[in-house]
């Protein structure tokens, strides 16, 4: 791996596959539309289901935003449920339940006689775990906005009218509805088969809804009630208590809650299939035979409160299907040779398969080489033991045909444990399907060309897609028939909103300036010089002796448009290695750093090998701290304007390294500090690595940077403090012995139901950091520092988008487009900006939300300020995404994270070592 490979592929031609982390206990997976796949579940599958993977729609951002465990690549955990055995119940895709009864089995119930036990009157606090859950669901709205009435709409800007992914609720249910908290004994974990016992109950219940463990009706039932199904699999009586938790209003927050589950109720309908949480159309999949991949489409729809009303939205998805199995693989290794169990580890490990027999998906954590389908496990519906074999055989009429196969593992996750499920899931190797892409998929540009113009939906067709998602809820009787019997019904046609267009950034260069075309200035810096030049003095270059006749017009290319740009660039001393193994590079550094100091090391690969970069960046960041330059073979070679462009980036990128600024932008001319925060996690040795970024100048264009590694592969940073402080003691000291003015933080990677526990520990630390740093200065002669501080979520996973149409058909809004109203949340201080230009797919905006702000900045303000950080990455002559801050930060995480593992050298902390 390269540095200059790793920005190739994050410009979007090889993104990967998007996990998500969220799970939902309420639904489980049926086999196809509601099917109970088995009726009874050995110990090597309980039914735990693992993360859904999806393409992104678009290139997410021209810089490195490679996939990680946990943020920003955003790696996934996983849901699954405790082994037991199985109703042979049926799963019943509606949740809400009207008309004559199924017919699993006979029932009894057994009710206090009238005026038995105590009455609940209306209103009544109810105490109970489902009490305690209902208090969570009313809980769960993190507020960020300063106050009701607090006005968050920008004025500044060419206003444009947009449509968005939303369809407005017309008429939404008004029924007080009466929560209750079910209880199953002998304890049933399977949802679906919860639910098919108690359907056989709908006459005693009347219309309701049960999502597992809470169950919503409108008629009041005795207290205490207990009713009793029969449970096919074992012939058992199963008793079903009923207690009244809670009751629900219109305005209460859970009716949100009960309107979704009569969407989803309604998608069950559409011959659709779940799988985990959304929604997908198998009879629309399309197949790329010459990669032997499925694309199925999907939909993700969430009913939510927004500042005006309740919105339906609706997000287009895609999961893309391999042909081959975990087996496959592993004989694919095997042909391969070398070290067999290791490197099915390394390929394997982390990975999500599906099973075949009943389309679960689970995540591979570990390979069992002392178990095969030989071995045995206890069937506890008959008492026995049986072999993997045998069940397989007599359970879904499957031969497995290779006998001695390792199992693959899947463990319980801290959920799991907590919920008592803690034992591992055993797999078979030959029945798991494979899900997602290989990385070496992932660097195919052809398959990666070919799966992008399927999930890569223009507006147009997204825009299409979405009418055509609301016609089929229209045309369908049965949901027409389920939607009005809840009062509930959605517009016809997409929302419509008021959007402003900020205006353009003006970028500065040596003499020169002018303004952002479409978020691009690449043609533009070949023509000017830096604003601030640095002097590289003596230089090393590494590279393998055969191929030293191609190094050197490259390293006169890098000489030739660093001139042009005020950047000298003298030659460099190379040293020619006669092998390329990491050892050579590793000793050949070594020997050559021992003897003097060099301002930059240059090594050319022969191709990208994670292993090499991984023991260079350590020797250089770490042991050495000096800036390094990785590049490879491919990147040298080629037709001459490729080449051309490739030498201008590289040289930019090696001039950032050791602290020039390219360009700027204007932004106020006052002594703040902006900060970047980012998270790297590392599944397989769960760790973190936090990395903080901090502007030490007025115009946001150099950097502090400090990593601090979270043994507990924490997400929350329990360093915010040490690391403000390093950053103030870098701004106290380049700016005259004065302190920022107000310090503006953005932070990436942190879901709404994290954003208390952030307040109590980051936003925390950051006011004791500056109030130690006040004592220590002595700041202002009373030693009293508290400035005030802005902190704002930055999150790029979001599931909104917007369409121009202003045209005879949608097409992407503009760079510097900004939404403020309508689509936002009432609840929130928030605002969505899109800031980069996209030529395939539909453009991502950005979500920023402003959790805390003692600044008084305007609206306007922080949106113009976000606007213009999205310019200052030195990595890419155009816009980002995010705000530079956090991709600087995803940079160094992802680089300490993935290779070093390692705190890198102090005398590093003020350069953009990690580009």
């Amino acid at each position: 791996m390269s540095d200059q490979d790793s920005r190739g592929r994050a410009r979007g031609r090889s993104r990967g596959l998007r996990g998500d982390s969220a799970s939902d206990d309420s639904v489980r997976r049926p086999r196809e539309h509601g099917t109970a796949p088995y009726t009874t579940q050995p110990p090597h599958h309980a039914g735990r289901a693992g993360s859904r993977e999806h393409i992104p729609e678009e290139p997410e951002q021209r810089p490195s935003s490679q996939p990680r465990s946990g943020s920003g690549g955003r790696a996934s955990s996983f849901t699954r449920e405790a082994p037991q055995e199985r109703s042979v119940v049926p799963h019943g895709r509606a949740s809400f339940h009207g008309g004559a009864a199924a017919q699993p089995q006979a029932s009894t119930s057994r009710a206090p006689a009238p005026g038995a036990g105590p009455s609940i009157r209306e209103g009544a606090t109810v105490g109970g775990r489902g009490a305690s859950r209902f208090r969570e669901q009313r809980e769960s709205v993190i507020v960020t906005r300063p106050s009701a009435d607090f006005d968050k709409l920008g004025r500044i800007g060419q206003h444009v009218p947009l449509t968005s992914n939303y369809f407005e609720l017309i008429k939404r249910p008004d029924m007080h509805l009466l929560q209750y908290r079910v209880d199953f004994t002998p304890d049933v974990d399977h949802i679906g088969a919860r639910k098919a016992l108690i359907r056989v109950h709908e006459a005693t219940l009347g219309k309701y809804l049960f999502d597992g463990t809470l169950l919503y009706n409108i008629n009041r039932l005795p207290q205490p009630l207990e009713l009793f199904s029969k449970r096919l699999s074992d012939n058992s009586d199963v008793a079903i208590s009923f207690r009244l938790v809670g009751e629900i209003h219109k305005e209460d927050a859970t009716y949100t809650t009960v309107m979704n589950i009569i969407l989803r109720r309604c998608l069950g309908m559409l011959n659709l299939t779940l799988w985990k949480r959304d929604y997908y159309d198998p009879s629309s999949a399309t197949e790329i035979p010459q990669h032997f991949l499925n694309i199925w489409p999907g939909y993700v729809t969430t009913i939510r409160h927004h500042e005006e009303g309740f919105l339906l939205g609706v997000e287009i998805i895609h999961r893309v299907l391999r042909r081959d199995t975990a087996l496959d693989v592993m004989n694919k290794i095997r042909q391969a040779g070398g070290d067999f169990q290791a490197m099915c580890s390394a390929e394997m490990l982390g990975k999500i398969v599906m099973t075949h027999y009943n389309k679960r998906t689970y995540r591979i954590d570990d390979l069992d080489y002392t178990k095969n389908p030989q071995s045995t496990f206890h069937l506890r519906k008959e008492d026995r033991d049986i072999s993997y074999l045998e069940y397989y055989k007599k359970r879904y009429n499957i031969d497995v045909r290779q006998p001695t196969q390792p199992l693959l593992v899947s463990r319980p996750t801290r959920r799991d444990a907590n919920r008592g499920d803690d034992q591992p899931i055993y797999l078979i190797p030959e029945l798991c399907g494979m899900t997602g892409l290989t990385d070496d998929q992932k660097k195919n540009f052809g398959l990666m060309r070919d799966v992008g113009n399927i999930t890569r939906v223009t507006p147009d067709k997204r825009v299409e897609s979405l009418m055509k998602f609301r016609r089929r809820l229209a045309d369908n009787p049965d949901i027409q028939k389920e939607l009005q019997s809840w009062g509930l019904d959605f517009a016809a046609n997409v929302v419509r909103i008021d959007a402003r267009i900020i205006p353009p950034q003006t970028i500065q260069q040596g003499g020169n300036s002018f303004p952002t075309q479409e978020g691009d200035w690449s043609r533009n810096i070949q023509r000017s010089r830096m604003c601030v030049s640095v002097e590289l003095r003596d230089w090393i270059l590494f590279t393998p002796a055969q191929m030293s006749h191609e190094v050197r017009p490259f390293v006169e290319m890098i000489q030739n448009v660093g001139r042009s740009q005020g950047f000298d660039v003298p030659d460099p001393i190379v040293v020619q290695m006669q092998a390329d193994r990491t050892s050579n590079y590793v000793d050949a550094i070594r020997s050559e750093c021992s003897r003097r100091e060099f301002s930059l090391i240059f090594c050319v690969l022969r191709s990208a090998r994670a292993d090499t970069y991984s023991s260079i960046k350590k020797l250089t960041c770490a042991e050495f701290g000096i800036p390094s330059q990785v590049i490879t073979g491919r990147n040298i070679k080629g037709v001459q304007g490729k080449l051309m462009s490739i030498a201008t980036k590289v040289m930019i990128q090696i001039a950032s390294k050791l602290g020039a600024e390219p360009w700027r932008v204007l932004v106020p001319s006052t002594k703040w500090m902006v900060i970047g925060y980012d998270t790297y996690h590392d599944a397989r040795q769960r760790k973190a690595v936090g990395a903080f970024v901090a502007s030490i100048n007025p115009s946001f264009s150099r950097y502090y940077s400090s990593v601090k590694i979270h043994e507990n592969n924490e997400e929350i940073s329990p360093s915010f403090k040490d690391h403000l402080f390093g950053a103030l003691k870098a701004f106290y000291i380049v700016n005259e012995k004065t302190l920022p003015g107000a310090i503006i933080v953005y932070r990436d990677g942190v879901g709404a139901g994290d954003i208390p526990r952030l307040k109590d520990t980051e936003i925390a630390a950051l006011k004791d950091a500056c109030s130690e740093a006040g004592t220590r200065t002595n700041y202002m002669g009373n030693g009293i520092y508290n400035p005030p501080i802005a902190f704002i979520v930055v999150s790029k996973r979001i599931n909104t988008r917007f369409f121009n149409m202003d045209g005879r058909c949608p097409s992407n809004p503009v760079c510097g487009t900004v939404v403020d109203n309508k689509v936002t949340l009432q609840e929130r201080f928030d605002f969505f900006l899109v800031s980069q230009k996209v030529t395939q797919g539909t453009v991502s905006p950005t979500s920023y939300n402003i959790v805390e702000d003692q600044t008084g900045i305007t609206p306007d303000i922080h949106q113009r300020l976000a606007y213009a950080l999205t310019h200052l990455y030195y990595n890419w002559p155009g816009t980002l995404r995010i705000p530079a801050p956090i991709q600087y930060a995803h940079k160094l995480a992802y680089l300490v994270g993935e290779s070093i593992m390692q705190q890198p050298h102090d005398s590093l902390s003020k350069l953009p070592y990690y580009l």
